[in-house]
């Protein structure tokens, strides 16, 4: 997908730059901030019509522009909603960006995953209107005018219907091979993190304790649900392992940040994981599939139980996160030695 420098595309990438601009003057310690951000705000958000149009009249559509143009408005949108919480603006609460920001990242993600099969999915007049609300409801808390908390919530309920129909969009383009069963339940286990964090930082452990359970419990349903609809594959074998280490990470930070444990465990958590990352993802750019060892499913397992024995005070529960890290270890230890195995017996061929 070659990228063509014409005037829509410029336009959309000048707004990709002014984007810190406007988070800059949120910052910023100046008189009438919020009037001049919602002025920068909305013009960013107008010259998304100019550059549309602009491709349109000139008939300059191409496909990076269709794939660009809605992840410049992503980027706007994820931005304001980040640094009015930052700022403590009225009318919008954790939930709702987290709402529309998980929203946003996953179909971005997915705009992604898609682009190696050239299929490039444009934004519909669904999204389009949803965008608007979006925006609309930025400015009104930016200018805390009245009503913002209700246009904010018709802007997560209008992001939540669009991204729903964005995925029937999908599914009737690609079949099963993006919206399936077992990918619907991985994604509402990752879009359960939300809520985990949410409750948990306010101090609502025994809520917190619950959906982590059912996080955790039904890791093994996308599983056997996949096994069972024949409908396993490389994206769904990618989001599952993502889900499972999001939801664990984000978990051992809350406990860090509860004084539950110390950052040490965390760090020592991330660097195996990470290097695992790495290693699957060189093995399914040769293979074609997301590698899953027996050693890999025991940490994960291990490891969730390892977070409910601290969630639960747990007597032994320092010695259950010596075995969880070892076993963490020696997952990532098999993946390297897996990866490279590989990647020599690809080089010899």
């Amino acid at each position: 997908m070659k990228f063509k420098f014409n005037i829509p595309n410029k336009i959309t990438l000048i707004r990709v730059v002014l984007i810190p601009l406007f988070a800059a003057i949120l910052l910023a310690d100046i008189p009438y901030r919020h009037v001049l951000a919602a002025f920068v705000f909305g013009m960013l958000s107008i010259s998304d019509f100019f550059d549309g149009y602009i491709a349109r009249k000139k008939k300059q559509v191409t496909e990076i522009g269709k794939l660009i143009d809605p992840i410049a408005d992503k980027l706007l949108i994820s931005t304001a909603l980040v640094f009015l919480l930052i700022q403590g603006y009225e009318g919008i609460q954790l939930w709702m960006a987290a709402a529309i920001i998980a929203r946003e990242v996953i179909l971005t993600a997915v705009r992604i995953y898609l682009l190696p099969s050239k299929i490039v999915i444009p934004a519909s007049n669904f999204g389009k209107a949803k965008t608007i609300v979006q925006s609309i409801a930025i400015v009104f808390v930016l200018l805390k005018l009245p009503f913002s908390y209700y246009t904010m919530l018709a802007a997560v309920f209008l992001t939540l219907i669009s991204g729903i129909e964005y995925l029937l969009r999908i599914r009737r383009m690609t079949g099963n091979k993006i919206v399936n069963l077992p990918n619907l339940i991985t994604l509402s286990r990752f879009l359960l993190i939300i809520p985990l964090v949410y409750f948990f930082l306010n101090s609502k452990i025994h809520i917190s304790l619950l959906i982590f359970a059912v996080i955790a419990l039904s890791d093994k349903l996308d599983g056997i649900s996949a096994k069972l609809m024949n409908q396993k594959t490389e994206l769904g074998s990618g989001l599952d392992s993502f889900t499972d280490w999001t939801s664990i990470i984000a978990m051992f930070f809350l406990l860090v940040i509860k004084d539950y444990i110390g950052i040490f465990w965390v760090t020592l958590l991330i660097i195996p994981s990470i290097t695992s990352g790495i290693m699957k993802m060189a093995y399914a750019k040769k293979q074609k599939i997301v590698p899953v060892t027996f050693v890999a499913k025991l940490s994960v397992g291990f490891t969730y139980l390892t977070i409910a024995s601290i969630l639960l005070n747990f007597m032994y529960s320092s010695y259950l996160l010596i075995v969880t890290v070892a076993l963490v270890y020696a997952s990532m230890i098999v993946y390297i030695f897996k990866t490279l195995r590989l990647l020599k017996g690809r080089g010899r061929n």
